[in-house]
């Protein structure tokens, strides 16, 4: 069984629909903190700043995002990026997280997830909605086993996965990052395992797979991992 909604449905992101994103994040952002989302130079700045990260994260990159059914407006969003391991990642700008800090668990497979964000006008099924957001961002990691999901997590959001029964480890001290408290996590693969069988039911389809050998196929591609699935490269 997979998700159903008479008023939303979703979608997956194009490339030309970034902005539409970008613009939609800040502004669900702000109305969160009811600050004014116009654009002044501060909207400006970060509008650019993650369209940037946006743009250089697509190609390897899933971005779930829910759309209305009336006038296919972004309601809510969520991305997975595997990561190549020489993109700059936020976390190490925001943070100062070395590269050799991410990579010191030697893990096969390494992710970033990020844009997640649901609106705040969505009255109803606001938890199906994160459920399900969450498991399919989720679930390509998982499948591939083995990996370490990173993210710069709001810390409320972090303890909200920990109900849902995901934990996660923090590597730093939290800042103020587009106006809520920001922490530097990661989540291990294998931490996932509650989560992903106590939703599976509900929450997964074919795309599922589907996404999983798609990011497969970017690992071997990278050189990340043979076709027996073992990982090509030391780190």
């Amino acid at each position: 069984m997979n998700w159903t909604s008479d008023s939303y449905y979703f979608t997956k992101l194009k490339k030309e629909e970034l902005f539409e994103l970008i613009h939609f994040y800040l502004r669900t952002t702000a109305e969160y903190y009811n600050l004014d989302d116009s654009h002044n130079e501060e909207y400006t700045y970060h509008y650019k700043n993650l369209l940037g990260e946006d743009l250089s994260f697509f190609d390897n990159s899933i971005y779930y995002v829910l759309r209305d059914r009336k006038l296919h407006n972004i309601h809510a969003s969520i991305r997975i990026t595997y990561w190549d391991r020489e993109t700059i990642l936020p976390i190490q700008k925001l943070f100062s997280v070395t590269k050799e800090e991410l990579l010191s668990l030697k893990l096969n497979h390494y992710w970033h997830i990020g844009r997640f964000i649901i609106s705040k006008r969505i009255e109803g099924q606001r938890i199906s909605i994160l459920k399900k957001m969450l498991f399919d961002a989720f679930f390509p990691p998982y499948s591939l086993d083995k990996g370490l999901i990173i993210a710069e997590c709001d810390k409320k959001l972090v303890n909200t996965l920990l109900r849902l029964g995901i934990p996660s480890y923090e590597l730093g001290s939290p800042i103020i990052y587009l106006y809520s408290e920001t922490l530097p996590i990661y989540i291990k693969t294998e931490w996932l395992d509650f989560f992903i069988q106590k939703n599976k039911a509900a929450q997964y389809g074919l795309t599922n797979s589907s996404d999983s050998d798609n990011f497969t196929l970017k690992a071997k591609d990278m050189g990340f991992q043979n076709n027996n699935g073992e990982n090509m490269l030391s780190n």
